[in-house]
Parts: structure tokens; sequence; C-alpha cells
């Protein structure tokens, strides 16, 4: 077992033994003497534990666990008290403390509470790779192919990513895509929308700023820079940030240092840089609006992001996973989308894209009264925006032989997509998946790709 310890404790010698202790032990161990300083080493690097002792000459460990808390920092602390202060450290277990020590500590149990900390946050590390697994989806048009394979191209590098496309497309989710496809996967996704930072508060909302550098700065801020350290920064429509501020931001990411406001020395960061735009920058920049050198600096690789006008073999796809996060949040228990419903979609051009497609499938499975949504429950789309509708009705409720037709029908109508014609069919895909099985169908040659 090797990682990154974080030491708080102001006796020198204690923590001089801690520090050897851990070193000789194979861990990488930063020592401080007081909360501020732990603070800071916070704010410029990243730790797999903290072991602090509960008393600090400039506070203790509780006020650092809620520092952290303000933060969402998510690393185990384990707090190390005197005797006879079992009652603080349980208030300290309450406010998030991973665990607590007794002093005098004795080694052997510190092995087996360090161990126990760092199997806690692997875990837990897991736990979040799932759930943003889970929650994403993937259409399988041949431009969000494109797209997925232009990710997977450059996730595992550390070029900087401007992603375009028009408003409502995903950006931000494509952003998320490269970062857990990349080796900083492990480390924070801090997200920041350019268009809500002034040209006053820009500088200290990136870069952070000192207790009184300027009026309003009662207290020492972490910069975006500084929270995504050892991940990933994502700055949204960055075609809005303030011209005055992207000198800063160039120097920022040329020499990987970042100067708070207030500050007279600089600080290390490691961030990649992403970012997104559905302005067109070249035109900014020739109307004096965004700086070339920036642009040149930020646009190593491109990607766009397509309309869902252009993808609408994805509609279905991206329609059943908006019903069940619709279910999860409205705890409702909508299981199919009828066919008409589905056609209506399909040949509606969203101009706000999967933005709009997403309020919509909400507010249908909110105003839906049975388990499909239907016509009547599908909110009002802009007739200038909807084609004729071309239904074909191939749900479920037959024969065995005509069951097997209309599959058959649904995936030529799909071109193989097994999602979208579970969806039309009005059955989950494993049901679909075990009937596939039981006509045997994926067995046929003249059948399309069936992938999905």
């Amino acid at each position: 077992m090797n990682g990154r310890i974080l030491i708080v404790e102001d006796d020198i010698s204690f923590g001089t033994m801690l520090q050897k202790w851990f070193e000789k032990n194979g861990f990488s161990a930063k020592w401080c003497v007081g909360m501020l300083s732990a603070q800071e080493s916070l704010s410029d690097s990243t730790y797999d534990v903290i072991l602090s002792d509960l008393r600090l000459p400039d506070g203790d460990g509780i006020m650092l666990l809620s520092w952290m808390n303000e933060r969402q920092l998510s690393v185990p602390v384990i707090i190390m008290t005197g005797y006879g202060e079992i009652q603080t450290a349980v208030s300290a277990i309450k406010s998030g403390a991973f665990d607590f020590l007794e002093k005098p500590i004795n080694p052997s149990i510190l092995a087996q509470k360090i161990e126990a900390a760092f199997a806690d946050r692997q875990e837990k590390k897991e736990n979040k790779k799932k759930e943003k697994k889970r929650s994403m989806v993937e259409g399988c048009s041949p431009l969000s192919t494109r797209m997925y394979s232009f990710i997977n191209t450059v996730a595992p590098t550390s070029m900087a990513v401007m992603i375009i496309g028009e408003s409502g497309t995903g950006k931000e989710h494509a952003a998320r895509m490269i970062h857990e496809r990349s080796p900083r996967a492990d480390g924070p996704f801090i997200a920041v929308d350019c268009g809500s930072l002034s040209i006053e508060l820009a500088p200290s909302e990136l870069f952070g700023h000192k207790k009184g550098s300027f009026t309003s700065a009662i207290e020492d801020k972490t910069g975006f820079f500084a929270e995504a350290n050892g991940g990933t920064l994502f700055l949204d429509e960055v075609g809005n940030l303030p011209y005055g501020v992207q000198m800063q931001l160039l120097r920022a990411l040329q020499e990987k240092k970042i100067r708070p406001v207030g500050a007279t020395t600089d600080l290390d960061v490691d961030v990649r840089i992403v970012t997104a735009t559905n302005e067109d920058l070249e035109k900014a920049i020739a109307a004096g609006n965004f700086r070339e050198d920036l642009f040149h600096r930020l646009n190593e690789f491109i990607i766009e992001v397509p309309p869902l006008r252009s993808c609408k073999d994805d509609i279905p796809l991206y329609a059943e996973h908006f019903v069940t996060e619709a279910n999860a949040e409205l705890d409702k228990k909508i299981k199919f989308i009828s066919g008409k419903v589905l056609s209506r979609l399909e040949n509606y051009s969203w101009p706000g894209n999967l933005r709009e497609l997403r309020n919509i499938i909400r507010r249908s499975v909110l105003f839906s009264t049975g388990d499909t949504i239907t016509l009547e429950s599908l909110p009002f789309l802009s007739e200038k925006h909807v084609e004729s509708d071309k239904e074909v009705d191939v749900s479920l409720n037959v024969s065995p032989e005509e069951e097997k037709e209309k599959i058959l029908r649904a995936l030529e109508k799909t071109k193989g997509n097994k999602s979208r014609a579970a969806v039309l069919l009005r059955i989950d895909r494993k049901t679909l998946y075990n009937k596939i099985r039981k006509y045997g169908i994926g067995k046929l040659p003249y059948l399309p790709d069936t992938r999905q």
C-alpha cells in the first residue's frame, strides 16, 4: 500500500516521527504544523488520507473538516485525540471524520486505520465511477459515433480540447466523458460558466484570493484552478470570458502557475483544460473580443457535438434514458413510449437539442397517468418544427408468429438498433433480447447491424 498522506500536527517531535514512520512504510507524507498551512496544502495538492491532531494552534480538526466540507473535498480524515477526549472525537465523526486515534499512538492500530481509510476511499472512487458510467448514455448515429471516436482518441492525452456545438447539445456531457476516460478520472472535474464571471470577480473566482485583498475578501478563497488541481477544469462558453482576464488565463496555461489576488507568490497547478463554446470565436477575434493567442492555446483539439436533428437515430435511446431519469426524480413508473409519440419525437427538429428533449420527456412522465407516454401526455411541440408523422404500429400483443414478424419489422425500422426497437415495441431491452434468442432472430444473415 502506498499513497499521499497529509499530517497536521503542531508537536514538532511527534510530527517528525509520524512523517518518518509513513515514509519508512512506503508513503509520501507531508507534515503541516497548523490548520492554515494544511488548508494551503489541500488547495495546492491532492492527498489520499489526512491524519490531523484535534487541537491545533490556529484552530482544530473539526474546523478543518468544516472547511473541507464547504469545498467538497472528500478525503478521509483521521483525528488524533488526547486521553479523555472521546466525546470530542465522536463530534468529529459526526462532522465527517473517517475515524479517530487516541494518543499515544499504537503503530499497529495506526496502520490498521490507515489501511481502512485507503480501502474506503478506493471503494468510493469505484462507486463514483460506476455511478457516472450508469448516468452516461451514448448515441449510435454516425455523427455521434464519430464524436465518441474523437473523445476516445484525445482523452488519454494532456491536450487542451475545445468543444463546439449549439446550445443544449450536451457539451458539458462530452467534457465529462473526456475527463472520465483520461488518466485524471480520479481527480476533480470542475465546471465553470464563464458567462457568469464579471470582470471584477473573475480573477478571484478563477485563481482565488487572500483575506483582505479587497473589501469583500473576508477570508482566503480557493479559486477554480486550485479546486481542479490534479483533474480537469471545464470552461463553458469561454467566449464570454472578460477580455481583461484572458491574458491571466493564458499565463496560467502556459506557465502552469496561478497567483491568487493579493498573494505575493505563485502556486503550481496541474490542470487539464477543456473549453466549450457555441460562438464563432474567430469572428470574436476579428471583432477584438477574444485573444488570438489564447484561442490557439485552447483549441489544440476540436470536437464538434452534433445537433439532435442530425442524429435522429439516437432519439429513442436518449428518450428512454430521460424516462429512467424522470422516473427516479418524480417517483413515477413509466415503462413505455408509444409508437406515435416516438414518431412525433423523431419528426421534430429539436431547436433546443438534448436539453429540450430532456424537458419534454420529464413533463411527459409527470403528466402520464398510466405506464406509457402517449400523445395526450406529450407537451406541445411547435408545428413549424414538426414534419409529417410516419408512424407504423409495431407494438406487441399478438401470436408468436406475428410477434416474431413485428420484432423483425421493428429491427428493420431501427436499422438493427435493439434499444430503439425495444422502445417501438413497448418492451424493455432485456425482454427484447430474450425474444430475439427465443426466435433465433440474431442468427438471420440478412439482418442489419444489431449492435446496441
